[in-house]
């Protein structure tokens, strides 16, 4: 009787942190990369929940200042509902994330530059290199060809302040214990198996 109720009270628990919508609190501390045509590129230094952060800037219409803090939405990019971010195109996010890893990976500024460019062209940024269409088409046939976004999440803020950033994500203590809970269930259904098969013999 009593393992009966463990799993209903395991299962209510699975839910009720799966279905929880959280704010988290995002805060730039004015850092950035370098600067190209009077803009910070980034990435932006800041905190994500205290945390020590690094943002990629996906909103060229709102304005920051170093110190502002803002709460954000959480929207992995590898999920189905996108309707918490400000543009709610999941195709558009994974471009804009596709050329954050080319930011990443680019070997000179100048490459970086282009890359943040036409990264803020979603949002009406620029194209002081002439370049944007170019490396928007290639970000498309990217994501054509595959590309996952696996790894981002997308901070939408939840009031007019702020701007939306991508980041790497990093795994929520609510996922975590989803995890957690899922091997124990999974180590006792096997256990039971076991002693099961070991009774039969």
């Amino acid at each position: 009787m009593h393992v009966k109720r463990f799993w209903w009270v395991l299962v209510l628990l699975v839910l009720a942190l799966g279905g929880t919508a959280k704010a988290d609190t995002v805060q730039v501390d004015g850092s950035y990369a370098f600067a190209s045509n009077g803009y910070g590129i980034p990435a932006y230094g800041g905190t994500l929940n205290g945390q020590s952060a690094s943002f990629y800037c996906v909103d060229f219409t709102t304005t920051i200042h170093a110190g502002d803090t803002w709460s954000v939405w959480v929207t992995s990019l590898t999920g189905t509902n996108f309707a918490s971010t400000l543009m709610g195109n999941k195709t558009a996010y994974l471009e804009m994330a596709w050329l954050v890893t080319q930011m990443m990976g680019a070997s000179t500024q100048l490459q970086q530059a282009k890359d943040q460019f036409a990264i803020w062209s979603f949002t009406g940024g620029p194209n002081p290199y002439g370049t944007n269409s170019s490396l928007v088409a290639a970000a498309l046939a990217a994501v054509n060809a595959g590309f996952s976004g696996q790894g981002f999440t997308i901070l939408t803020p939840t009031g007019t302040k702020g701007q939306e950033f991508l980041i790497f994500s990093v795994a929520e203590p609510a996922e975590l214990l989803m995890l957690a809970i899922g091997l124990i269930m999974l180590g006792m259904m096997t256990r039971k198996k076991l002693m099961a098969g070991a009774q039969a013999a």
